[in-house]
């Protein structure tokens, strides 16, 4: 293999533009350190033993794989297998012209596609164009085809052979040969037409043909070596032939080869799924026209014999066909088997389903930027509402303005004691952004519920199993009680869920009781499944607060840690200078870019973002044009109507006089703080979940609220112990219910 320090692979002219990938050039960069490093061996390449061959392609794979500087997530690539190399020098020892038949590496979906949650829907669009024909590899995948194509080397130079390659035009195809051309500056590159990938009609095509259409043939979204199906649901080829008949053409020129005795090529044939199921054919044994061997298979064809490797030289098999989509309702049910999950509150969307929202065969996928940025926001929220703590503590205006309203016996000074805190985060076209932050455990045990249910059936999870569990074992008495109110009882069976399967173990006992049941019993430590602000409706919980003997209670009697008007502080001229020197001005800045402009109603003199249209009054928002009336008014606590939804006004879906009224009666009440915030909308996302009964997927472009739980507690804060996303389609109210989707998160596919 000799040395090449040109980075470019001069292709023939065929009409294809050259391959791009800017991951190439720390790539080949990788590839003249190792062959620097092992001159002396490749020198005399021929002559090593496939074992030796073998750790040599393993040392490549591995610093290619490290010169990308990627997140790893848990990936390497696949190791050589020696055995496998043997195998093949062994198949390509005689003389004549040898043929390696390999299909291409994987393929990178573009996040549009990544996203779609359909396994289906997802191949289909890969397989049209652009995607089809400029489609990019996987990190992982990048590194394995320098491994086999430094094997292919080994290969041709130890049987003395010339390479000549034969090259489909689709990018994870024609990139291996100009690995291949990059360690054999000698070998030889042809694109030919009928190697190419089929490539789906779509609704472009004159007559178009739609996903359905193709789902309706076609139920898995992958295309069998079936010629007349292929032909009806696949564009003609370059040269306008049926892709079938070029295929075939293609394919059984090329595999004639191996019966020239007088040649002394190897033949590397670079294709896809049809075209090895050709080969198949060709050779007698294709038994299964839907066979899909994985990336990186080879078919060695020879005169004597037609040997097929699964993964080619690299030692795991993959599947050969698509995993069978399991049964996630069946699998919530099963793990939340005794618990009712939700009561509805409005007799109109009652339901006898034991899980009563929709549910999708996938979690909600997430580009791997995006799971960081949710991981950063974490650890800024949690520094940041510990910052605010401080400041009420600190600045006498803000404690008295967040008092409003509440009875003297809330407003004893307290540590404040909180297990996690919760942003909610809206996916929109501009990034995630904050419209509230949540210190109660409602939602808790349903994120669990889903992650469980989720790693079941077999994805990656952005929540390690047993993390919650661990966490609050870590973070929590031996004994205590989980209390709830008639106002949450809606939330009994998950506040059960809480106690039962992740608060207790057989040493921990854990109980969920109404607030009813523990009149008179003994200070057993609480964990608190109710509002703070139901003290002033329900005597009982108002003794459970008041009382000399009261327990201790989690998240504690704090109220000023859960106003809404806590968001508005990132946005406050008074307090600027304090959040920098505490947190510094990067979290600030991260902040104001994840928390819409936010104020407090009354105190818009000290708003740092700009008020629309030359308004100084949040009343004369009402004045403004629906299209300029982009905000959201928000009770900020302590009273029925901060809880949900119902203190909640869109004022651009309200008339003119309506928001006129609100905002009237919400800067005239003096109980408690109002909020206006800067409307964001929730970009739609494909999704899809099960039709009940049927398990008909069913699309849905769903608006996504993203609720992860991030421990409060020194010593792990910032840790992300829970998550899910809740996705809802035509409101902006993105919330759990009958209507809407509950998914675990991932970012990546199983």
């Amino acid at each position: 293999m000799a040395e090449r320090t040109a980075p470019d692979l001069k292709l023939p002219d065929s009409g294809i533009a050259k391959v791009l990938d800017l991951r190439l050039h720390s790539a080949f960069s990788a590839l003249r350190e190792f062959q620097t490093r092992n001159a002396a061996d490749l020198t005399n390449l021929g002559q090593l033993d496939p074992a030796k061959a073998a750790s040599l392609a393993n040392e490549l794979s591995s610093s290619v794989f490290k010169s990308l500087r990627i997140e790893p997530n848990g990936q390497s690539p696949e190791l050589v297998d020696p055995e496998k190399v043997d195998k093949i020098a062994k198949a390509i020892e005689s003389d004549g012209t040898k043929v390696v038949i390999v299909r291409h590496a994987e393929q990178s979906p573009p996040e549009w596609v990544f996203t779609i949650p359909q396994a289906d829907l997802r191949k289909i669009r890969m397989m049209q164009n652009p995607f089809n024909r400029e489609d990019l590899i996987t990190n992982k995948s990048l590194s394995e085809v320098f491994s086999t194509s430094f094997i292919l080397c080994y290969l041709g130079t130890r049987a003395g052979k010339n390479i000549k390659m034969f090259s489909s035009e689709n990018m994870r195809a024609l990139e291996i040969a100009k690995v291949v051309s990059q360690m054999s500056p000698d070998s030889s590159v042809a694109v030919e037409g009928g190697l190419s990938c089929v490539t789906y009609k779509d609704e472009s095509d004159d007559p178009g043909v739609t996903v359905e259409q193709i789902l309706a043939e076609i139920p898995s979204g992958y295309m069998p070596w079936n010629p007349e199906l292929v032909d009806k649901l696949c564009r003609p080829m370059k040269n306008g032939h049926k892709p079938s008949d070029s295929i075939k053409d293609a394919i059984g020129t090329l595999f004639a080869k191996k019966d020239d005795p007088n040649g002394n090529d190897l033949i590397i044939v670079l294709t896809h799924s049809q075209q090895l199921a050709e080969v198949l054919n060709l050779a007698g044994k294709l038994t299964d026209p839907a066979v899909r061997l994985p990336e990186l298979s080879m078919i060695v064809a020879t005169q004597d014999e037609c040997l097929v490797l699964e993964r080619g030289v690299l030692l795991a098999t993959e599947k050969t066909k698509p995993p069978r989509r399991k049964d996630l309702r069946k699998i919530l049910e099963k793990q939340g088997e005794g618990y009712q999950w939700y009561k509805v509150r409005r007799s109109e969307f009652k339901t006898p389903e034991k899980i009563p929202f929709l549910v999708s065969p996938e979690p909600l996928i997430l580009t791997n930027n995006e799971g960081a940025e949710i991981l950063a926001i974490g650890q800024d929220v949690v520094a940041y509402m510990n910052a605010c703590n401080e400041l009420f503590g600190q600045d006498a205006n803000l404690a008295n303005l967040l008092k409003m309203g509440k009875p003297g016996y809330l407003l004893e000074a307290r540590k404040a004691k909180y297990l996690f805190v919760r942003p909610d985060l809206i996916i929109t076209d501009k990034g995630f952004s904050i419209c509230e932050i949540e210190t109660s455990p409602f939602g808790l045990a349903l994120a669990e519920l889903l992650n469980r249910a989720y790693q079941e059936a077999g994805f990656t999870t952005l929540v390690n199993s047993g993390t919650l569990r661990q966490f609050l074992a870590d973070n929590t008495p031996d004994t205590g009680r989980v209390v709830f109110s008639q106002h949450t009882v809606s939330y009994e069976g998950q506040l059960k869920f809480l106690a039962k399967e992740l608060l207790s173990s057989d040493q921990r006992n854990w109980e969920a009781q109404h607030i009813d049941q523990i009149v008179g019993t003994s200070s057993t430590p609480v964990y608190r499944g109710f509002y703070i602000h139901e003290a002033l409706s329900d005597l009982f919980i108002h003794d459970l607060v008041t009382g000399t003997n009261n327990p201790d209670i989690t998240p504690s009697l704090t109220p000023h840690m859960e106003e809404k008007a806590l968001l508005s502080l990132i946005w406050d001229k008074r307090y600027e200078e304090f959040f920098t020197q505490k947190l510094g001005s990067s979290t600030v800045d991260h902040l104001r870019r994840v928390v819409p402009p936010t104020w407090i109603m009354g105190q818009e003199e000290f708003f740092a973002g700009q008020l629309p249209e030359g308004v100084t009054n949040s009343a004369d928002l009402a004045n403004l044009p629906k299209s300029k009336r982009l905000y959201v008014l928000k009770t900020s606590g302590f009273g029925p109507k901060s809880s949900w939804t119902k203190g909640v006004n869109f004022l651009q879906e309200k008339s003119q006089p309506e928001a006129a009224r609100l905002l009237t009666l919400a800067a005239r009440d003096t109980s408690t703080l109002y909020i206006i915030q800067e409307f964001h909308q929730g970009q739609k996302r494909p999704m899809f979940y099960e039709e009940k009964g049927s398990r008909k997927l069913v699309p849905m472009e769903g608006r996504v609220r993203i609720t992860p739980y991030f421990s409060m507690v020194e010593g792990s804060a910032g840790q992300m112990v829970a998550i899910k996303a809740t996705a809802c389609e035509n409101t902006n109210y993105i919330h759990a219910g009958t209507g809407s989707i509950n998914t675990a998160i991932s970012t990546r596919l199983k």
